[in-house]
């Protein structure tokens, strides 16, 4: 069952990887490759369910328990990801067939935006496929950081529809492309919470990102502000 879901969280990053690119040079062989994935994504996500949830009720030892829970929590999340990587394919098919042009700035920010989605994703799979906890614990500041990015783009793009800069048109395709992205990261944070919760002994993900945005723990913060920088608009 690990290595199956390790296998579809892979895909999922191709999935994603693919998808984004297609935002710079949209062709239809990468839109048919995202749509090949989706479609195996959810394939993964009915069979191993099906086949994990046979083992809830069954008489097993903590640990194992505590997997199969691990499991079942991130199938959901990885097909989801596939999901929204379905969506920014679907994007980036509206914004080509529409001829429709972003501005430098917009496209500056999609840019910077897309990479640290990239990144949170990538830190995600390799986090879960390793079982590295540590790793996993820098997904929820990046995962904060990119939700600051994506509240400043959607302000932003207001700004210049109003003075013209920008369309309606575009911002429609537009802010439906960021609620996507902003979603594939909480996914991230979902599956990386999901972990750290595993081998802390429990499952209270809601408790955990209360406790860890309360207190800014040390290397919560570190983190925090080393992505800060790193994904600027500026």
């Amino acid at each position: 069952s690990k290595q199956a879901i390790n296998d579809m969280a892979n895909k999922t990053e191709d999935s994603i990887r693919t998808a984004t690119s297609l935002l710079t040079g949209y062709n239809a062989e990468g839109f048919r490759k995202v749509t090949e994935l989706e479609a195996e994504s959810d394939r993964y996500e009915d069979s191993l369910g099906t086949y994990l949830a046979k083992f809830t009720g069954q008489e097993l030892t903590d640990s194992q328990n505590r997997e199969v829970s691990l499991f079942l929590h991130t199938l959901s999340d990885f097909e989801r990801i596939s999901d929204h990587a379905l969506n920014i394919a679907e994007n980036a098919k509206e914004i080509s067939e529409k001829r429709l042009h972003f501005s430098e700035d917009t496209e500056h920010e999609l840019a910077v935006t897309c990479s640290a989605v990239s990144e949170v994703l990538h830190l995600t799979v390799e986090a879960f496929v390793t079982e590295n906890p540590e790793l996993a614990e820098r997904v929820e500041p990046l995962e904060e950081v990119i939700d600051d990015l994506t509240d400043e783009m959607k302000l932003n793009h207001v700004t210049r529809i109003q003075n013209g800069s920008s369309t309606i048109a575009q911002g429609f395709v537009f802010n439906d492309l960021i609620t996507n992205l902003e979603r594939v990261s909480d996914h991230c944070s979902n599956i990386a919470v999901a972990m750290i919760e595993l081998y802390a002994g429990s499952f209270d993900t809601h408790e955990y990102l209360g406790r860890v945005k309360q207190k800014r723990t040390e290397n919560f913060e570190r983190y925090f502000q080393a992505y800060k920088i790193k994904y600027s608009f500026d």
